[in-house]
């Protein structure tokens, strides 16, 4: 095989795909970046089993061919070179990589090993991209970090109403919902996108800067761009918690913040935090009261002017649940709802109310 590609689009194509190549202690190969040069396309592919990538890339063919190479090596390599052009051939079961100034050898795996990607077929729906990594992005952090139940460990995306999706995320203990805008989308059915797989699905998206069509399986969902980058992700089986029961529909309180009130004082409470991360809540007639203690450190309370309706109450919350979606709200104001003591409490943008937070008290 023997390439000649422009430098820099070389670069951001190993970039990009260069995070799905990971190690792998009985599969060495997924380290590893197929590339292949066949008529006048070179391709750049990736997988770890989990979440696949394919990256079109134009130049110059000489020789056909295929290989693969250790994608951070790869990357590395070529990272530092200031040429326009990078001749990429092979020798023997080694990669050269060659300019007027540099000459890198890397040693090579037998493609042989590399998974088989084929692209999925079916009914394409044409999304706005970075809607759509913005709602990945917003509920995310709210997946369960364990495996033992996938449901909980994903991304819900379904659509409620027309020209929209709605994705969901809880790890039991909170959830966040985002709606965003996808104008003409008719998507009737719903899918689990495991929590990691869906944040590269999102960072692709803010990469690629393009808007893709979602084309999907019975386990698998794919994203592709015009450019032609491709990206796929299996899917999790089985139902999503039905989460709408379990929000509540009364409360006793609410309480109306500005936002940055809410993470100054949170910036203070967080020096005397506990083991536990625990911080009070206690609302008055007029204030919102923010404490916290640690045996060891010491105590701290604060208040912040607010606007109260109902009654008067003290729960305590883990602050950094609290804390996580207050970047995702397009408000400079919060309306913090309590439906009791023991029971949840819901966030809201006071004007945006495209997100919906719920998070559950700790005991004492």
């Amino acid at each position: 095989m023997e390439i000649t590609i422009p430098h820099d689009k070389l670069v951001e194509a190993l970039e990009l795909i260069g995070r799905i190549s990971t190690k792998h202690v009985t599969l060495p190969i997924l380290q590893c970046i197929r590339l292949e040069a066949k008529g006048t396309s070179i391709t750049l592919q990736a997988t770890n089993l989990e979440i696949s990538m394919e990256v079109l890339l134009t130049g110059t063919v000489v020789e056909e061919g295929v290989v693969a190479v250790p994608g951070q090596i790869f990357l590395q390599s070529i990272q530092f070179v200031a040429q326009k052009d990078i001749t990429l051939r092979t020798e023997d079961q080694v990669l050269l990589l060659e300019t007027s100034h540099t000459n890198t050898s890397i040693k090579t795996f037998t493609t042989d090993e590399f998974p088989t990607l084929k692209q999925l077929q079916g009914e394409e729906l044409k999304l706005q991209g970075a809607m759509f990594a913005n709602g990945i992005k917003a509920v995310a952090f709210a997946a369960s970090q364990t495996s033992i139940k996938p449901e909980l460990g994903s991304v819900f995306i379904q659509q409620k109403k027309e020209h929209s999706l709605t994705f969901v995320a809880t790890d039991s203990f909170r959830l966040m919902e985002k709606t965003v805008s996808q104008k003409g989308l008719v998507f009737d059915q719903s899918i689990m996108i495991p929590q990691k797989n869906a944040i590269e699905l999102a960072r692709v998206c803010d990469t690629v800067r393009e808007d893709p069509v979602l084309v999907m399986s019975e386990n698998q969902c794919a994203l592709r761009f015009p450019t032609g980058v491709y990206v796929s992700s299996r899917l999790v089986a089985g139902s999503f918690p039905d989460y709408v029961q379990i929000i509540p529909k009364e409360f006793v309180t609410h309480v109306t913040v500005l936002k940055d009130d809410l993470l100054r004082s949170f910036k203070k409470t967080n020096i005397f935090l506990n083991k536990f991360r625990q911080v009070s809540l206690m609302v008055t007639d007029k204030n919102l009261t923010i404490s916290s203690q640690n045996n060891e450190v010491g105590h701290t309370t604060d208040t912040v002017r607010a606007q109260v309706e109902g009654e008067e109450l003290s729960l305590n919350f883990n602050q950094q649940y609290i804390m996580d979606p207050l970047t995702h709200v397009n408000d400079d104001s919060v309306k913090m709802s309590f439906a009791g003591i023991g029971r949840a409490m819901i966030i809201q943008g006071v004007a945006d109310k495209s997100l919906r937070y719920l998070v559950m008290p700790m005991n004492k």
